[in-house]
C-alpha cells in the first residue's frame, strides 16, 4: 500500500449501486462520496467502482438532474480575474482569443451556506456567435484527482451557479448555452506522452451529457486545421457581420475603421466574401449616410500638404500640374476633419476637368492605407464625399454650381494590395457606382490619350 492512501471498504456490485442511487438524491454532493473519490474493486464481480457508477449515470441521467428540492443552496460571486489571477490566467486574458472564441475577464465563485468556498472557476471564455460561455477549473498535472470525480464536481459546480447573476455581469439579456471544463497544467506535452491513458468511450459521453470536459493548457507553437465548415479566429459567420454593421450604422462615418470591414476572408457558415456580405448590405442603406454633417474639412495648399506627407506620387503629379485623363491639378487639397476637428488620415488631392456647358467635373483622389481593404477604402472615400459641403467648394473654387463631384482611389501596379482589391472588385462595383467611388490606376511612360 503506497504511503498515506486511504483503504475503502471493499462494496458488493448491488451495495454499491444501492448506495449511488440513495446518494443521487442529493447529486451536487456525488463527487464527495468516498467510492467516487477513491479506487476501487467491488468484492464479488471484480468490477472497478468508476465503471459499476459511470454505467448507472448513464443509465439515469433523468435522476441527476438539478430541481428545487435536490440541490443545496449556493451564492454566486462575480469578479474580475485580472484582479489577483495567476501568471497563467493574466497570459490567456492578455491574449484575447482563447479556445475558438474570447478569453473573459471573469471569475466565479461559489459559497455554501456557511459563506465557504464551495467551487472557483478562475477563468471563461465566450464563443464566436455569443452562445457558449465556458468555465474553466485549473489543475496541476500531479494532482491525484479521478477522472469521474472531476468531472461529477465540475458538473456539480456549474449546475450551482446562479445564470442570472452571471449573465448581469456579463450585461446579456439573451440566453447562453453554459459548460464547464478543467485546464490541466505544467505538463502540456504529456498529452502525447507514451502510454498516455485516455478518457474512456463511456465517459466522454458522460461528459458530454453533462456538459464538462478536459483540456490541457499548452503554451508555445500549435496548429489549428483549417477545413471546411469550421470557423478560424476571428472568422465570422454572416449573421455575425450583419449585426456588427447594423450596430455601428447608427455613426456610418467610422465605418471605415471597423476591424470587420478590413478583414479578408470568407463567413464561415455562408463561404460569401465579407465584402459581399457588408456590400450587399450597404448598397440597400445608403442612406444613413445623408445624416452626417457637412463641411468637416477645410482646403490646405497642396503644395506644403505635399511636403509635409513627403508623398513622391503626389509631388510627381503637382508638378506636372495636370493627371490625364481626369484633368487638371487644382492648387489646394482637402483635408477632413473630426469630431473634435482633428485632422483624420491623408489630405485628399483635387482636380477638375471641362465637362462642356461651363460644367466641371471635380475628383477627389485618395491613396488607400496600406491596411485597407477595398470595402474599407470605398468607405472612407464616401464618406469624405458625403462630408463635403458641395456648394460651398464649387464656390471656392469658382466653378459652375452645375458641376459634379466624385471620388477616385488610386491603385499602383505590381502592387498586393492592388491584387487584392480588384479580386473584391465584383462584389463591390454596383455599391461603387452608387457611391460615385471608382479605382483609378497609376501608370507611368507613353500613352495615347484624349
Amino acid at each position: 500500500m503506497k504511503k498515506n492512501e486511504v483503504v475503502i471498504m471493499a462494496y458488493r456490485e448491488a451495495e454499491l449501486l444501492a448506495m449511488v442511487e440513495r446518494d443521487a438524491e442529493h447529486p451536487d454532493l456525488l463527487f464527495t462520496k468516498d467510492y467516487i473519490e477513491k479506487d476501487g474493486i467491488t468484492s464479488d464481480t471484480g468490477k472497478a467502482y468508476e465503471e459499476v457508477v459511470r454505467s448507472w449515470l448513464l443509465s439515469h441521467t433523468d435522476k441527476i438532474q438539478k430541481t428545487d428540492h435536490n440541490w443545496s443552496m449556493y451564492r454566486t460571486v462575480v469578479k474580475k480575474a485580472s484582479e489577483d489571477g495567476s501568471r497563467q490566467t493574466m497570459a490567456v486574458l492578455s491574449q484575447g482569443n482563447f479556445a475558438r472564441g474570447s478569453a473573459l475577464d471573469m471569475e466565479i465563485v461559489l459559497k455554501d451556506s456557511r459563506a465557504e468556498v464551495w467551487g472557483r472557476f478562475p477563468l471563461a471564455s465566450m464563443d464566436r456567435t455569443g452562445r457558449m460561455l465556458t468555465l474553466y477549473d485549473m489543475r496541476p498535472e500531479a494532482e491525484e484527482e479521478k477522472p469521474l470525480c472531476r468531472m461529477l464536481r465540475l458538473w456539480s459546480w456549474k449546475e450551482s451557479l446562479n445564470r442570472l447573476t452571471v449573465a448581469k455581469a456579463l450585461g446579456r439579456e439573451a440566453p447562453f448555452m453554459l459548460k464547464a471544463a478543467v485546464l490541466i497544467t505544467g505538463a502540456s506535452n504529456e498529452r502525447y506522452g507514451a502510454g498516455k491513458s485516455r478518457v474512456s468511450t463511456e465517459l466522454s459521453r458522460l461528459g458530454v451529457l453533462l456538459g464538462v470536459s478536459s483540456f490541457y493548457l499548452f503554451h508555445g507553437t500549435h496548429l489549428f486545421p483549417v477545413n471546411r465548415g469550421l470557423p478560424l479566429y476571428g472568422q465570422y459567420t454572416r449573421g455575425e457581420l450583419l449585426s456588427l454593421i447594423e450596430r455601428d450604422s447608427a455613426h456610418p462615418e467610422t465605418l471605415y475603421q471597423k476591424e470587420y470591414v478590413n478583414r479578408m476572408g470568407v463567413t464561415w457558415d455562408t463561404e460569401e466574401p465579407y465584402c459581399k456580405v457588408l456590400g450587399e448590405w450597404l448598397l440597400a442603406h445608403r442612406e444613413m449616410w445623408m445624416t452626417l454633417p457637412r463641411g468637416m474639412y477645410r482646403r490646405v495648399e497642396g503644395v506644403r500638404a505635399e511636403k509635409i506627407l513627403k508623398n513622391d506620387l503626389w509631388a510627381r503629379v503637382r508638378k506636372q500640374k495636370v493627371l490625364p485623363p481626369f484633368g487638371s491639378v487644382l492648387p489646394d487639397d482637402l483635408v477632413f476633419l473630426g469630431s473634435r476637428f482633428q485632422q483624420t488620415g491623408r489630405p485628399v488631392m483635387m482636380l477638375a476637368d471641362e465637362a462642356g456647358d461651363s460644367r466641371f467635373l471635380v475628383r477627389l483622389l485618395e491613396i488607400p492605407e496600406t491596411s485597407d481593404t477595398l470595402l474599407g477604402a470605398v468607405l472612407r472615400s464616401f464618406t469624405h464625399l458625403v462630408m463635403v459641403d458641395g456648394d460651398r467648394l464649387l464656390k471656392e473654387l469658382k466653378l459652375s454650381k452645375e458641376s459634379s463631384i466624385e471620388s477616385r482611389i488610386l491603385l499602383e501596379e505590381e502592387n498586393p494590395q492592388t491584387d487584392r482589391f480588384l479580386r473584391d472588385l465584383p462584389c463591390l462595383s454596383e455599391l461603387m457606382k452608387a457611391m460615385g467611388v471608382g479605382l483609378a490606376m497609376v501608370e507611368r511612360g507613353y500613352e495615347a490619350l484624349w
